[in-house]
């Protein structure tokens, strides 16, 4: 694992997240991911965008009663909660953040699943199970905020039960038709402020799987649904912050994130940076 002192460290993820999870959720649809909006005249609100999404990957994944399914990053716990009952499967979350497995737990007690579902203080970078534990995975959003993107892959393949699969988002470089107008050190800044390690190119994942004795599924850009998030969450949270007082972290994300024109750009135009989805498989043993 590299030890490059500007990739994220699993401490540091969780304290920020400790220090910023409750604001997030409430402007971003109650949990902390993108939402998936259908086009320019989706007016859905935030949390069905966001309910959306996952609901994609679960899809996806395609669980069903008894099967077993893990939830790296789960954030306070609503894809999970979502997935879990949807569908009938188990669902075991994790979190390097304690506020995460705090309010994800009492949030499967109030929704009623917390004989199928629970969320537990871990390291993605360790996953504390056994091999060939879990029937799929979810790791929707959270990959980004590794230091090593295929070490987290290779232990989710190892509690991955052969046949299973892997649904998650991660964040990409997009080749546009106009290079988008943007300081050099634009996207440095925003790794710092939001504890991620960088951004990488859609092609990377073929090699980040056979690395790890995975197989890919799928790879799709999905920026155009996705990109009304940053209008939807920045501004309501800039005024929000104007009236008052918000974490160090939150002021942090705010100074460093895109101004009101860039805005505008990222919602007429197409982005340079965006979400994609993919889904890995862990071959079956013949």
């Amino acid at each position: 694992m590299s030890t490059d002192s500007s990739l994220p460290e699993p401490e540091g993820v969780g304290t920020f997240y400790d220090a910023t999870n409750d604001l997030f959720t409430r402007f971003l649809g109650g949990s902390t991911h993108y939402g998936y909006w259908t086009g320019p005249d989706d007016d859905s609100t935030f949390e069905q965008a966001s309910e959306r999404l996952t609901g994609i990957l679960t899809d996806k994944l395609r669980p069903g009663p008894g099967d077993r399914v893990l939830d790296v990053g789960c954030g306070m716990g609503k894809p999970g909660v979502q997935l879990a009952t949807r569908t009938g499967a188990e669902l075991v979350g994790i979190s390097i953040s304690a506020r995460d497995v705090e309010v994800a737990n009492s949030r499967a007690q109030s929704e009623g699943c917390v004989d199928r579902v629970r969320f537990q203080h871990a390291d993605a970078m360790d996953l504390p199970f056994s091999d060939d534990s879990f029937d799929h995975v979810l790791a929707l959003e959270s990959i980004q905020h590794m230091p090593d993107r295929v070490q987290a892959l290779k232990q989710i393949a190892r509690v991955l039960r052969p046949g299973g699969l892997v649904a998650l988002t991660d964040f990409a470089e997009r080749h546009t038709g106009e290079p988008q107008k943007a300081e050099p050190t634009d996207e440095a800044t925003v790794v710092e402020t939001w504890h991620t390690a960088g951004l990488i190119k859609e092609g990377e994942y073929s090699s980040f799987a056979s690395a790890v004795g995975l197989e890919v599924v799928e790879v799709t850009d999905i920026s155009q649904n996705t990109k009304y998030t940053e209008p939807r969450f920045y501004g309501p949270l800039h005024e929000y912050a104007k009236h008052n007082e918000v974490p160090p972290e939150i002021t942090k994300i705010l100074e460093a994130g895109p101004s009101e024109e860039q805005l505008k750009q990222m919602i007429e135009g197409d982005p340079s940076f965006g979400v994609i989805l993919v889904v890995l498989r862990k071959p079956s043993h013949d």
